[in-house]
């Protein structure tokens, strides 16, 4: 069995902080940002992983809590879009169910 240094190593935020830390999945979100005190050149972000509960807090640079935003904000469109498309798979599995059942005489005008 490895040290415990070996564990915390291995827990530590990755260089991307939207990747876990644990997981290795890029679901990690901020709960917290703060700016450091003194002369305020990094940001103190405790980070959590929705995937897995992992959270870290540690002090970043403010040019990797913005390369967060950003993958957060890609990330979001993607799910839009992902979201988007079931919608419209759904819709259109509808139309052609109901389209079936006029077709084989499945609805009749009291059905309205």
């Amino acid at each position: 069995m490895g040290k415990p240094s070996d564990v915390l190593w291995r827990m530590r935020a990755s260089k991307d902080l939207h990747v876990c830390g644990s997981c290795r999945r890029p679901f990690v979100v901020p709960d917290a940002v703060v700016p450091t005190p003194g002369d305020g050149t990094d940001v103190v972000v405790e980070l959590r992983c929705t995937n897995c509960g992992w959270m870290h807090v540690g002090a970043f640079p403010p040019s990797a809590v913005e390369e967060l935003d950003r993958a957060m904000d890609l990330t979001e469109r993607e799910i839009r879009n992902a979201l988007e498309i079931c919608e419209l798979t759904d819709t259109l599995d509808r139309i052609d169910r109901f389209a079936r059942a006029l077709h084989a005489d499945l609805i009749t005008p009291e059905d309205f």
